[in-house]
C-alpha cells in the first residue's frame, strides 16, 4: 500500500528552514534570520518553525553549527597534536569570511539574550568539544599526549586565543597565525614533537 502525499515530513521541513536560514545568515548575519523571513524563504510556516525553535537565534544558532560542521569537520590522521591544530586551523580559516562575523554576532546574542548562551553551548559547542575530548584521548592512548592534562583546558588554550583575536581584532586570525598560536599552547602538553 502506498502512503498518500500529505504534509511534508518534518525533517523535510528542517532541513528546509536551516539551509533558509544558513542563506540570510551568510547575507545579512543573526539580525536577517528572523523567523519570518525564514518562513518565507523556506516555505515553511511560522508555526511550524516555532514548534522547533523557541525563537530566531535558536533556529540561528542549528543552521550555523550544522554549516560549520559540514564545512570543518574534524581530521584524524593519527597524529592527535597535529589533528588538533589542523581544527584549529580549518575553523580561523573559515571565520575569514561571513562565518566570523555570524560567529561574533552568536557570540554577542550569548551574552545579551537570556538563555542563549545555554543554547549556544549546547547546540555549537558542547557536540564540536565532545569530538576533540574523542581526539584528545586518542592522543593519550596512542602515548602523543599528557595524560594528566585535562582535555577541556587544553581544548580553552588552543581555540581560546583565536577565538578572541576574531572578537576583539586585535591579532591576525588567519590560519598560519592559528597555527603558530595552537603549536604554542600543544608544546606543553605533547610528549611528542609536533609538525613545524
Amino acid at each position: 500500500m502506498t502512503r498518500s502525499p500529505g504534509r511534508p515530513r518534518e525533517s523535510t521541513h528542517e532541513v528546509r528552514a536551516l539551509e533558509s536560514a544558513n542563506e540570510l545568515l551568510l547575507e545579512g548575519g543573526v539580525a536577517a534570520c528572523t523567523v519570518e523571513a525564514v518562513s518565507r524563504r523556506s516555505g515553511v510556516s511560522k508555526p511550524t518553525l516555532y514548534r522547533r525553535w523557541p525563537h530566531r537565534t535558536a533556529l540561528a544558532i542549528d543552521a550555523f553549527a550544522a554549516r560549520i560542521g559540514q564545512q570543518v569537520p574534524l581530521a584524524e590522521t593519527g597524529d592527535a597534536a597535529e589533528d588538533l591544530v589542523q581544527a584549529v586551523a580549518r575553523l580561523a580559516e573559515q571565520y575569514q569570511g561571513r562565518d566570523g562575523v555570524v560567529f561574533a554576532q552568536l557570540i554577542a546574542a550569548a551574552v545579551l539574550e537570556p538563555g542563549t548562551a545555554e543554547l549556544l553551548n549546547d547546540r555549537f559547542f558542547a557536540p564540536r568539544r565532545a569530538a576533540l575530548r574523542a581526539l584528545w584521548a586518542d592522543g593519550v592512548s596512542r602515548g602523543q599526549l599528557d595524560p594528566n592534562a585535562d582535555a577541556d583546558d587544553v581544548i580553552d588554550l588552543l581555540f581560546g586565543p583565536t577565538t578572541f583575536r576574531l572578537l576583539l581584532g586585535h591579532g591576525p586570525t588567519d590560519a598560519r597565525s592559528a597555527v603558530q598560536l595552537a603549536r604554542a599552547a600543544l608544546r606543553g602538553f605533547t610528549l611528542t614533537q609536533p609538525h613545524r
